[in-house]
């Protein structure tokens, strides 16, 4: 009696198992095809193939997230470099206020010049 009975709960498993995998196989089917993914251009500085030149060469993302040019993983987006370089400039143009603002005291004279009519 034992014996059946381990035998019948073993045959109920393995039916359940069964009938669950045969459940997921149907729903994992589409009523309709895949479309194609909308994938945009995300332009990025490539630190592996970018150049030495003041302005860098901009590359693309390629579906991987690799550099499309070389295949590199050492990037930044292209558009926070416009924020390093506009730190720069503001940099730069700090270090040159104080040699302008030493310009504008230097004390200069007015002389006020007062034309005359000629009188005939």
């Amino acid at each position: 009696m034992i014996v059946i009975t381990i035998s019948a709960s073993i045959l109920a498993l393995g039916l359940a198992y069964g009938l669950s995998k045969l459940a997921k196989s149907d729903e994992g089917k589409l009523s309709e095809p895949h479309t194609n993914l909308l994938t945009i251009g995300v332009q990025i500085i490539c630190g592996d193939c970018c150049g030495d030149a003041e302005s860098p060469l901009k590359t693309y993302l390629d579906r991987n997230g690799m550099c499309a040019k070389c295949g590199g993983r050492s990037y930044i987006l292209a558009s926070t470099r416009i924020v390093y370089t506009q730190q720069m400039i503001d940099a730069s143009l700090s270090r040159r206020e104080p040699a302008t603002q030493q310009r504008s005291e230097v004390p200069t004279k007015l002389y006020v010049v007062r034309s005359r009519a000629a009188s005939a």
